[in-house]
């Protein structure tokens, strides 16, 4: 999505709510395009996002969006898909240049995708919030554990990611259902009584992939694509499994390795769509972790403008659940047993901050395998940032707030080198 090409809908809905005498009859649509982007223009500083975005660009290797509804104020990629040297590279080789449609790894900002094909199971009926896990999978060593639990992150079920790898044996890659035979045989105990603690793990959302795909009787590749994917009009978007060709459709399978190796050495399926490879540092492509086919936690690769319509879709325009469903996956829901409330507020799939500037902003962040990632969202007003990267090197921490800062008007205070100058 380009400025050059918002709807003219979209763009009267923002006018009317940012000045209410912008209209003028008799001007050609272009005129009135271009009015209307002024007032745009002139209520966000979108100036002032570009100056951020600009000081971002000497150490982002990546795609940053920032918009407002569907209307985007600034956009930009920057790097390369496998770096060859520091940050910036100004003038990457073409075939090896970061656009705005190049894919990377979301990381955790898939576990909203995941929560939200469960909330979508639940508003059907099929499930429920309060049913038990193990009624799905009765060979699981954790009673009590609701799927509310999992998706709020209270269920005390140990994180695999510290699992020794021999465990899973020697496929190249580990999938949900290796994972589920692992919990049930080796019988790990909880860290904490379900319900008494809020911990974040990777395991409950790897649980609620293969939950979604019992239920619907579809791989979960495949229900979401039908059910999220298809309809938010992410038509970029896949899987890993989908890019290395271990999914249901493809079918392919790699040797055998070693049981302790952590990695494979493994290329992506040719692709017309550019696509990231991860950096924990410059210029050493991270190879591909053998967890990463299990899905639910990580697994989806998207670039910004589909992170855009998805946004869009399930939080305005309500495509792909209903209202009420999508507020409790943005509100506080990992309160405990004993009614202690978390420092930290999670949702389903969602973070939440009630920011005493900004806010109530609904976010999350994805850090895996050489990727460093940020989705945010503002109810209050439908601003949407978000940052891609495919290296490790913290160049959008603090970011969102500085976006925010301009967006409202508020006056960041100068450093004293800033102030000497």
């Amino acid at each position: 999505m380009k400025k050059a090409f918002f709807s003219i809908a979209v763009l009267l809905c923002l006018a009317l709510s940012l000045r209410a005498d912008i209209y003028t009859p008799f001007l050609t649509e272009e005129q009135y395009l271009k009015q209307l982007w002024d007032t745009i223009v002139d209520r966000y500083d979108v100036e002032g996002l570009e100056f951020v975005a600009n000081d971002m660009s000497q150490k982002l290797n990546g795609a940053m969006l920032v918009a407002v509804r569907d209307t985007v104020l600034v956009e930009h990629a920057y790097g390369e898909l496998r770096l060859t040297g520091e940050p910036p590279r100004c003038n990457p080789a073409e075939d090896n240049q970061i656009t705005e449609t190049t894919l990377f790894d979301l990381a955790s900002i898939s576990k909203q995708f995941t929560a939200v094909a469960v909330l979508q199971l639940c508003a059907q009926g099929k499930i429920s919030l309060e049913d038990t896990i193990t009624e799905y999978f009765p060979n699981l060593p954790y009673s009590g554990v609701t799927i509310k639990h999992l998706l709020s992150h209270t269920t005390g079920i140990p994180e695999y990611f510290k699992f020794k790898y021999p465990v899973y044996g020697s496929s190249a890659f580990v999938d949900n259902q290796q994972l589920l035979r692992v919990l049930e045989k080796q019988k790990y105990a909880k860290t904490f009584p379900t319900g008494s603690k809020f911990e974040y793990v990777n395991t409950n959302y790897a649980i609620l992939a293969a939950l979604v795909a019992k239920v619907s009787g579809k791989s979960f590749e495949e229900y979401v694509h039908e059910n999220i994917f298809k309809p938010a009009g992410m038509k970029n978007t896949c899987f890993f499994t989908e890019l290395v060709g271990i999914d249901a459709k493809h079918g392919k399978r790699y040797a055998d390795v070693d049981p302790k190796a952590e990695d494979v050495a493994v290329q992506p399926l040719p692709s017309d769509i550019p696509i990231a490879r991860g950096h924990r540092k410059v210029a050493v492509v991270a190879r591909y972790d053998r967890l990463n086919g299990v899905l639910g936690d990580k697994g989806i690769y998207s670039n910004v403008e589909d992170m855009l319509c998805w946004a869009n879709a399930l939080f305005i325009d309500y495509k792909i659940l209903p209202k009420e469903w999508v507020d409790l996956a943005s509100q506080r829901e990992n309160q405990l047993k004993d009614g202690t409330l978390p420092k930290n507020i999670y949702g389903f799939g969602y973070r939440i901050e009630e920011s005493p500037a900004h806010g109530k902003l609904v976010y999350h962040g994805g850090l895996w395998n050489g990727f460093q990632n940020l989705f945010l969202y503002r109810p209050s007003d439908n601003v949407i940032i978000i940052f891609l990267s495919n290296l490790y090197n913290r160049a959008h921490v603090g970011r969102s707030d500085q976006m925010l800062n301009i967006l409202d008007g508020i006056q960041e205070e100068a450093t004293e080198e800033e102030e000497l100058q």
